[in-house]
Order: C-alpha cells, then sequence, then structure tokens
C-alpha cells in the first residue's frame, strides 16, 4: 500500500576554496554512512576555531557480550572539514548497528554535507544535504536540502559561545508504517535552534545543542532534538566524547514511541 501526502509526515525523529560545493554535494549522495538530524554541535565549533585546512576525524564505538545472550552493537562516525578565513565546508557520516542473536535491532546511517559562510563577525548563511535511514523507528529513506542564517552572540575565538539559528528545510521521506504501509511525504519544515558550546579548560570542552523543527502548515507535527556533549582531549589527536541525544516526535509512525534517548562514549581519532 502507498500513500503520498503532504499534511501528516511521520518520521523519526532527527575543501579548500575551490573543489567546495560540487565536490561535496556529489560525495552526499553516496550510499549513507548514522541518523541524528542534529549536526550542529560543539564538535562543529571547535572545528571552526582552528587555521584554514582540511581536518579529518574518525570514532568508533563497540559493545560486545557473549554467553546466554550473543550481543554486538558498533557504532562508526567519520567527518572531513575544510576551512578558509569565509567558509568552513564538512562532511560528516555515521552508521550504528546492533545484533542480537544474530538478528538486527539497531541499523541507521546517514550522511550529511554542510557549507557555511561568514558574513560579519557575528552574522552567518549555511546551507546543507542530508540523506539517512533508521529502521528502528521504520524510517526507510529521508532526504533534506535546506539553509539559513546563524547569529553568533560572543566572537568565535571567545572560550563561551551562544548561536542562534533561523532556518527552512525540504523534507522528503518514506517510512514503512505499521497499519497504513508505506507512506511518502514532501513537506517544507522550519528548523530552528540554540547552542551553546564551551571551554572548561586546555582539555576539557562541553556544548549543547537544541532543535525545534516544525511543519509550517500544520504547527502540532513538530520535532525537538537535543544533543548534548563533554569532550576529554587525552592528547592532541585522541579524545573521549561523552555523548546524549534526546529525539520527540509529536507524530511517530504507527507502534512507534514519541520520544528516544542514546547515551553514547568512546574514542576520536584526529588526522
Amino acid at each position: 500500500m502507498s500513500n503520498t501526502h503532504t499534511q501528516n509526515p511521520k518520521l523519526d525523529n532527527p575543501y579548500k576554496q575551490g573543489i567546495g560545493i560540487s565536490f561535496l554535494l556529489l560525495l552526499f549522495w553516496c550510499p549513507p554512512l548514522v541518523a541524528q538530524v542534529n549536526i550542529f554541535t560543539g564538535e562543529t565549533l571547535k572545528q571552526m576555531r582552528l587555521e584554514s585546512g582540511v581536518y579529518n576525524s574518525i570514532a568508533l564505538d563497540l559493545t560486545y557480550r557473549s554467553g546466554n545472550t550473543d550481543l554486538l552493537t558498533t557504532r562508526t562516525r567519520f567527518r572531513s572539514d575544510y576551512l578558509t578565513a569565509a567558509y568552513h565546508a564538512f562532511i560528516f557520516g555515521s552508521l550504528q548497528q546492533g545484533r542480537k542473536d544474530a538478528v538486527f535491532f539497531i541499523n541507521k546511517g546517514m550522511a550529511h554535507a554542510r557549507i557555511i559562510r561568514n558574513l560579519t563577525q557575528h552574522l552567518l548563511f549555511e546551507s546543507f544535504v542530508q540523506k539517512q535511514f533508521n529502521e528502528s523507528i521504520l524510517l526507510s529513506d529521508r532526504n533534506l536540502v535546506g539553509g539559513g542564517v546563524r547569529f553568533a552572540a560572543h566572537p568565535r575565538d571567545s572560550r563561551f559561545n551562544l548561536y542562534l539559528g533561523i532556518g527552512a528545510m525540504w523534507e522528503h521521506e518514506r517510512i514503512n508504517d505499521k497499519a497504513s504501509g508505506t507512506i511518502t511525504t514532501r513537506v517544507v519544515r522550519s528548523t530552528n535552534y540554540i547552542n551553546w558550546t564551551g571551554q572548561l579548560d586546555e582539555r576539557v570542552t562541553t556544548s549543547a545543542t537544541g532543535y525545534y523543527q516544525v511543519y509550517v502548515r500544520r504547527f502540532q507535527d513538530y520535532r525537538i532534538l537535543f544533543e548534548g556533549s563533554l569532550t576529554f582531549q587525552l592528547t592532541t589527536k585522541l579524545s573521549f566524547p561523552l555523548r546524549v541525544n534526546f529525539r520527540y516526535d509529536s507524530e511517530p509512525p504507527t507502534g512507534i514511541r514519541k520520544h528516544d534517548v542514546e547515551i553514547f562514549n568512546g574514542l576520536r581519532y584526529t588526522f
């Protein structure tokens, strides 16, 4: 069964100058690497303070249990940033899988590309594309294209920063609803966020980002996303991040709870 409508979407949740835009968009459309809508995090703020150049990082989380229950969960994240005086572009990919007795209970992935343009010290423009899936919440495919403006309450070189973002995105998704079958939606959402990040000392950083995403033609259909993190810098290249994610969907697919909470820790290597 296949339905197409635009009134009641049901969903998850949530460089060198010159190679820039076309190269990033091409990479984005490759098969998805995990699903967390919130990309504007303390990690992005940290990268924004670096000198011009290319920076890459990879993180891996792993849990394994054997005995009465065989359990294996993995989570891989990759990120590549390109910075100049005026632009910040990055690609982000993530894949998370969990198996219990050889059966998947978690299978989700996401790829995201974003370009940020500094207009003034306190005003930035950003545009992005994203593709993701999340079998845990019946999301088989999701595509986003959007942009907006970001207001910086403090200079980027400050130890503590506050950002406000206002924008819009076009959302195309396909959900395998248990009651209605395949549901396809194409809508425009307002996407707004507030971010705080702080450098507690030379080795410890913290951040928190909250998103509010609402369907512009039906305000009852909205999502709230939150990501908080605390990162300990072990060496110049190795760090230990602690992260918590929260997602609330006012209109989830049939049989799916309105909220999800995830807590992660692991290692991140930057090169």
